[in-house]
C-alpha cells in the first residue's frame, strides 16, 4: 500500500476489542493500515487487578497484534460511560483525528451495559460515516436474547496465532474467566470460519457499508 488508511476500533474494556476481532486487527496492521485502538474505561475488580495492570495488558497486546502505537485510555468512570451529548461528541472527536477508513465497535446487542453505552455512543458520532460494523464480544459476557446477525467475514487464518497471544497478555482475565477462556474464543472463530469457507474467521455485523 502506497498510502496509511486509518482504521479505528472501540472497545469498552481492555480485551474487548481482541476477543472479538483480535485477528482481523493482526491482519489489517500487517497490510499496512494505521490500526487505532480506543479503550474507554479501566476496570478492576479485585485487589490483584488494578487499573494499571490492566493498562499494562492492553498495552502488550496492542504490540502483539502489530498496532504501531498503544491504545488511547479514555480512563472514563463506570458512571461517565452512558449515551449522552458529551459522551457522544468525544467519540466524534476521535473519530475526526483519526479520519478513519472503517470504524468498528462492540455488538449492541451485548448483555453488558458499557459495551452497549459505548456503541450507541460510537454509532450517533458516525452518522455521517461510511463503514461501521460491529464485532462480537459476549465470550465470557451473559447470555443475550437477541442474537448477532454474522454480515462480514474476515479469513484470520493466518493470523490466528496473534489473536491467541494477543489474549494470553491477560492474566487478569484468565485468571477471572477461567482455563478455557481462549480456547473458546478459538472455537468461535473456526465456526465462523466454517461458515465461510475458511479454517478461522472473525464475523461482524454491518450497520453501514460502501461499496463502488
Amino acid at each position: 500500500m502506497t498510502t496509511r488508511h486509518s482504521i479505528v476500533a472501540f472497545g469498552a474494556h481492555p480485551d474487548d476489542i481482541e476477543i472479538g476481532m483480535a485477528g482481523t486487527v493482526a491482519k489489517l496492521a500487517r497490510s499496512g493500515y494505521d490500526v487505532n485502538l480506543v479503550i474507554a474505561t479501566l476496570p478492576n475488580f479485585v485487589a490483584t487487578d488494578t487499573k494499571e495492570d490492566r493498562r499494562r495488558e492492553a498495552i502488550m497486546s496492542a504490540k502483539v497484534m502489530g498496532c504501531a502505537k498503544p491504545p488511547e485510555f479514555l480512563d472514563l468512570a463506570p458512571d461517565e460511560i452512558i449515551i449522552n451529548r458529551r459522551f457522544v461528541t468525544q467519540i466524534s472527536n476521535i473519530i475526526e483525528k483519526h479520519n478513519p477508513q472503517a470504524i468498528f465497535t462492540q455488538w449492541i446487542g451485548d448483555t453488558h451495559q458499557d459495551h452497549q453505552a459505548l456503541t450507541r455512543a460510537v454509532i450517533a458520532a458516525s452518522r455521517d460515516r461510511n463503514d461501521l460494523f460491529m464485532y462480537e464480544t459476549t465470550i465470557p459476557g451473559g447470555i443475550s436474547e437477541n442474537a448477532f446477525r454474522p454480515q462480514l467475514f474476515v479469513d484470520v487464518t493466518q493470523t490466528l496465532d496473534l489473536k491467541t497471544n494477543a489474549l494470553d497478555c491477560f492474566d487478569s482475565q484468565k485468571v477471572r474467566c477461567g482455563p478455557v477462556w481462549i480456547d473458546a474464543l478459538v472455537g468461535r472463530c473456526s465456526y465462523r470460519g466454517y461458515q465461510m469457507n475458511a479454517k478461522y474467521a472473525e464475523a461482524f455485523e454491518v450497520i453501514k457499508v460502501s461499496k463502488w
